[in-house]
């Protein structure tokens, strides 16, 4: 199935005289950014090992393959 892309912007009600829209005309762009940045926001604070650490993982170390972290 072909993803259907919506070209039009969309107008959200306005608010203190401002307008909102979302317009999805972004040019030229990567998805990978976002990657990077966690990248980086682990290295500076540990982030991966922190949202780990808020869970306990009930499974059979027999039988997992990766870790929660």
């Amino acid at each position: 199935m072909q993803t259907q892309c919506i070209l039009d912007p969309l107008e959200f009600e306005g608010f203190d005289g401002h307008k909102v829209v979302a317009d999805f005309d972004g040019g030229a762009i990567t998805s990978d950014a976002g990657a990077l940045l966690l990248r980086h926001v682990d290295r500076a604070i540990g982030l991966f090992d922190r949202v780990a650490a808020c869970f306990i993982d009930g499974r059979d170390p027999a039988c997992t393959v990766h870790s929660v972290r």
